[in-house]
């Protein structure tokens, strides 16, 4: 009879981290060796969320460029960027006015896609619209931490109920934008995070249920990158709107110099910020194009062995690691009278010890 071998908790993390590793190698070996086929553009049309700016403004281009029927949702569809996007683009584009937050307006789109198609099928629903939040859970407001899931999450939802059947019919593809803060949830990004959490359960979910219809349901899990949403000079001016708002309570308790290293913190995680937009793009195109796409994306792609590492790693282990890497070292100044009293009783003990 063999010896049995038994493996501490250690050990067999360690082993797990390794398998998970491994796994990714390979599944990022076969992603590059399946690229190559293309879906043919003619017929198809695809309908884009926040195409104002950022990801979706030049996927758009992107895709007109490649044959294409585009469906741009805009904000406002008579923003700048949204005339600019028109300007760049063939005749074929349309803009669409789409605020994921309102039901009306995604009513409207879809029975104004409906018309549109003229014999194309709709390949695509693409959900990139989003809003990012940049501050401390205990003084986000409320209504701002809403507004983040009304866009981010029911936005997905809605968007996609609206417009499954047409997929269905074309037994197309949802692609949905999440973040690697969706898996991995940084403190200051608490209402983001949150958020995109959820749209990576919500997608998860409903690709297993979409199988039976031949309809793939893709995520996008991008780290940071450098658009209007994700500028140094944005992250800070709300991190500072919204502590200059705060409650008198949550202001004392935390302190005037926590809140400076928050600030400090986020400007040096936004250094992280890549310029290479292009690359969530090259991604989303991928998904909408390749004849056997990813179900998950990440970029940069260098990216998501060390965050499926991540995922793998003890809770304490990844604390510390974010921790580390979001740079708050300040305490809240509540908890120093309540140190320094300990800190007394401690040598107070010691001395007593002593006598």
């Amino acid at each position: 009879m063999l010896p049995q071998r038994v493996y501490d908790a250690d050990t067999t993390r360690s082993l797990v981290i390794a398998a998970v590793v491994v796994v990714s190698f390979l599944g990022l070996f076969v992603r590059y060796r399946r690229r190559n086929g293309r879906v043919n553009p003619g017929l198809k049309a695809v309908l884009i969320t926040g195409c104002d700016s950022g990801f979706g403004h030049a996927l758009a281009e992107r895709l007109d460029a490649d044959g294409y029927k585009v469906f741009a949702g805009c904000l406002d569809a008579n923003c700048e960027g949204a005339r600019l996007l028109q300007s760049k683009t063939s005749p074929k584009l349309e803009l669409i006015q789409l605020d994921v937050t309102e039901d009306e307006q995604i009513e409207a789109a879809r029975v104004a896609v409906a018309e549109l198609l003229m014999g194309n099928v709709l390949w695509a629903v693409v959900n990139n619209a989003g809003v990012a939040c940049h501050a401390e859970f205990e003084w986000t407001p409320k209504k701002t931490f809403q507004k983040i899931i009304e866009v981010n999450l029911m936005g997905v939802v809605n968007v996609t109920r609206a417009f499954l059947p047409l997929v269905r019919a074309a037994k197309g593809r949802v692609v949905n934008i999440s973040s690697m803060a969706g898996r991995t949830a940084l403190p200051g990004f608490t209402a983001y995070s949150a958020s995109k959490f959820a749209v990576l359960g919500f997608s998860d979910s409903l690709r297993r249920e979409m199988k039976h219809f031949g309809v793939k349901v893709i995520t996008l899990e991008p780290a940071l990158y450098k658009t209007a949403m994700a500028s140094t000079s944005t992250v800070l001016s709300q991190n500072d709107a919204f502590w200059s708002n705060a409650e008198p309570g949550v202001r004392r308790d935390y302190g005037d110099n926590f809140f400076s290293d928050t600030q400090a913190a986020r400007k040096n995680l936004m250094r992280w910020a890549s310029d290479n937009v292009h690359e969530v793009v090259d991604d989303y195109m991928d998904a909408i194009t390749a004849t056997r796409p990813c179900s998950r994306y990440v970029a940069p792609l260098s990216l998501r062995i060390l965050n499926d590492a991540m995922t793998a790693l003890f809770t304490r282990v990844q604390d510390a690691i974010i921790g580390y890497i979001t740079g708050v070292r300040a305490r809240p100044d509540m908890l120093c009278p309540l140190l320094h009293e300990n800190n007394n009783r401690g040598m107070g003990r010691r001395r007593s010890h002593a006598t």
